[in-house]
């Protein structure tokens, strides 16, 4: 079986951040390769101005154009209405028979994730590999929440060692709102198409 990473978000835009914890992910988990998939329309973000979709695509592009084993996924973005990680995984499994799934998160997502739709479902389709260190979420914090995960669902989760970077998506369309630098946040390219397209601005 390959073994498949998938890193979601809405990646309004995919950072360096991002691409660090996805690469810890392929390296300790000894994964195969890993998705960057852009959310098409997040539920948790309906009260928020989030860029076209196909723009947040591009940039995902852009950043994994540069490593062999990240590749883009417009899978979430193709489908209409809300985002559910559930469906995205059911409709993996269906066009990827040979592929094992291993979902990537941080600790604050991960402790979110039993209020998601159909978290039994996603806890059954996936081995879920969780960034814990420098999190805002306290060690003991997650440690319980891996606990009941694995008690109420038969969750499998993997603890990463990467530490989390403290560079955030809002701080960046911030910078680029105000004429700041975002150089060394997020790659060249992806600079490129937010100057291009005078995103944030």
């Amino acid at each position: 079986m390959t073994r498949t990473g998938i890193m979601g978000g809405t990646f309004d835009p995919i950072h360096i951040g991002h691409l660090i914890l996805a690469e810890t992910a392929y390296e300790e988990a000894g994964l195969d390769k890993v998705l960057l998939m852009p959310t098409g329309v997040s539920y948790f973000k309906e009260d928020q101005k989030v860029t076209d979709p196909q723009l947040r695509l591009k940039m995902t592009e852009a950043a994994a154009a540069g490593n062999p084993h990240f590749e883009a996924s417009d899978i979430e973005v193709r489908r209409s209405g809300n985002t559910y990680t559930c469906e995205t995984l059911r409709q993996l499994k269906k066009e990827r028979p040979d592929e094992e799934f291993y979902y990537i998160v941080g600790a604050d997502t991960l402790v979110m994730m039993s209020l998601w739709k159909e978290p039994e479902s996603i806890f059954r389709d996936c081995t879920i590999l969780v960034e814990t260190r420098g999190s805002e979420v306290s060690e003991q914090a997650l440690e319980e929440e891996i606990k009941k995960l694995r008690e109420q669902y038969a969750a499998r989760i993997i603890p990463l060692s990467v530490r989390n970077m403290d560079i955030s998506s809002t701080d960046i369309r911030e910078r680029a709102a105000s004429g700041r630098s975002i150089r060394y946040l997020v790659p060249e390219a992806v600079e490129e198409i937010i100057r291009e397209n005078g995103l944030y601005q």
